[in-house]
C-alpha cells in the first residue's frame, strides 16, 4: 500500500474543502482512489491535522465495543465511526463487527502474538514400520501401493503412445 506524507494529504484535503473538485476529479488529478480522498477528508474534519498523521497501536476490547455500540446507536457507516474515533483503517470496524456477530465479546479480545527467538524445526513423524500397522492400515497401505503401481504403468503407457504419435507425424512429413 502506498504511503503519503502529511503535506500531500493536507494539500489534497484543502483542495477538496476549497471546492476545487470533488473526490472523483481530485482522484484523477493526483492518481488516487476516490475512497482515499473521502477518508482523508473525514479524518481531517474529525481530528484536524492529527487525523492525517500516521498512527500505530492496538485497541482494547472496551474501546472496540464502544465503537460498535455508537455505530449501531447512531446508524453510522464504518468510515464515519472510524473518523470519529481516529481509527485509521475504517475496514477494521467492519472486521470488529463481524467478529462480534460470530463470536460475541470474547472474539473482540486482543490476541497477543508470542514471538520466539529462534525458528523451530518442524517435527516430522517417523515413517510407520509394517509391525506398527494394524490390519486395516496394512490393507490401506497395500491398496495404495497397488494404485501407485497402476498409475505408474498408465503414465508409462501414455508416454510411449505420445512418442509413437510424434514419430508418425515426423514420418508423415
Amino acid at each position: 500500500m502506498a504511503s503519503y506524507d502529511e503535506q500531500f494529504m493536507l494539500k489534497v484535503v484543502e483542495e477538496y474543502l476549497a471546492g476545487e473538485g470533488g473526490s472523483k476529479l481530485l482522484a484523477r488529478k493526483h492518481g488516487l482512489h476516490e475512497e482515499k480522498i473521502r477518508l482523508w477528508v473525514s479524518r481531517y474534519r474529525a481530528q484536524g491535522m492529527a487525523g492525517l498523521c500516521p498512527k500505530r497501536g492496538s485497541y482494547s476490547t472496551d474501546f472496540k465495543l464502544e465503537v460498535l455500540r455508537r455505530q449501531h446507536r447512531e446508524q453510522l457507516s464504518c468510515r464515519q465511526v472510524a473518523a470519529l474515533y481516529d481509527i485509521r483503517n475504517s475496514n477494521q470496524v467492519a472486521v470488529w463487527r463481524q467478529q462480534y456477530q460470530t463470536g460475541g465479546l470474547p472474539a473482540l479480545e486482543t490476541k497477543h502474538r508470542r514471538r520466539t527467538g529462534t525458528m523451530q524445526e518442524p517435527k516430522s513423524k517417523p515413517p510407520l514400520c509394517p509391525a506398527e500397522l494394524n490390519e486395516n492400515d496394512a490393507n490401506t497401505l497395500q491398496a495404495l501401493r497397488e494404485e501407485n503401481e497402476h498409475l505408474r504403468a498408465e503414465v508409462a503407457y501414455l508416454k510411449k503412445l505420445q512418442a509413437l504419435i510424434q514419430e508418425k507425424k515426423l514420418v508423415a512429413q
